[in-house]
């Protein structure tokens, strides 16, 4: 059982741990830029489009949906009369 112990201490040491190492040094890479570019661009973009559709949507849109409802009932109302 020594022997089977020692070859997969070894093993464990030279070769898993080193890439272990590597692959968790890279996710801890990936994900601190993953967050740089969640908080640095894609949450001011997001917000950025999200003002624009509602102010464009506050702006123009509903206004004239607005005006085109008003006229259509004024319409009805003078054909009720």
């Amino acid at each position: 059982f020594r022997g089977i112990g020692k070859v997969i201490s070894w093993w464990w040491n030279n070769i898993v741990k080193r890439y272990f190492n590597t692959v968790k040094a890279a996710i801890r890479t990936l994900a601190s830029v993953f967050r740089w570019l969640w908080t640095n661009v894609i949450t001011p973009v997001w917000n950025g489009i999200r003002t624009a559709i509602r102010v464009a949507w506050e702006k123009g849109i509903r206004p004239a949906f607005n005006a085109v409802k008003s006229a259509v009932r004024a319409v009805a109302t003078a054909f009720e009369k």
